[in-house]
């Protein structure tokens, strides 16, 4: 595991804006409902049946389930290739609880989906779980296995295709009607602060704790 100054400045930043967004929320905030209005309409004219049938295997791929799914496989290479228990059983606390705290306030915020789902979905909307599970993923992916790699152009393609695949999950749910798009937002920064939360917990803790065993 290593030490990023510049990422811990960036989580507690990130943090920040996402207590800003969910008081914003919250409290019905003109110029949130403005935003998210204006991307729905942006996104409504391309919405067709061949697309949605596309889209909606993707969102699919990018589901919390097979997020977790991802995330162990990734923390069976961190044992395999570095023998590394520590590290793999902080990766898969991670994922887990991120989870849980997206699912909690889910519940709290308790916001309302949006109106003409393309496909229903239930529960609530903010934050969006596929987008806040995927995002660990790909932070695991740039964190884990992009210094892996010995060729740069290899390193920048991998971390470039795993950006990709975040914001292609974001676009999915806002496609689909799923979530707001200050839903996905709000979903990166919470995976964003709560990747750095548990580095911090690593540092002060988790590494400490079993390296004294």
């Amino acid at each position: 595991m290593r030490k990023n100054k510049l990422l811990t400045i960036v989580g507690g930043v990130t943090a920040l804006l996402f207590i800003s967004l969910t008081i914003s929320i919250k409290t019905s905030a003109i110029w949130l409902q403005t935003l998210d209005t204006a991307v729905q309409n942006l996104i409504a004219p391309v919405v067709n049946p061949v697309a949605t049938k596309y889209i909606s295997l993707i969102a699919v791929l990018g589901s919390p389930f097979i997020d977790i799914c991802w995330t162990i496989l990734i923390a069976f290479l961190l044992w395999r290739k570095e023998r590394n228990l520590i590290n793999a059983g902080w990766l898969m606390i991670t994922q887990f609880s991120g989870c849980a705290v997206a699912l909690i306030i889910k519940e709290l915020v308790h916001r309302s989906r949006p109106a003409n789902q393309v496909i229903k979905n239930g529960g609530f909307s903010f934050p969006s779980g596929h987008t806040f599970a995927t995002a660990i993923v790909v932070l695991a992916v740039l964190y884990f296995i992009v210094p892996w790699l010995q060729d740069q152009e290899l390193q920048f393609v991998i971390s470039l295709l795993s950006i990709c695949w975040v914001i292609l999950i974001g676009f999915t749910r806002l496609y689909l009607r799923a979530h707001f798009f200050s839903d996905v937002c709000g979903s990166l920064l919470l995976a964003i602060t709560w990747w750095e939360v548990m580095k911090l917990f690593y540092f002060r803790f988790w590494g400490k704790m079993f390296s004294n065993e």
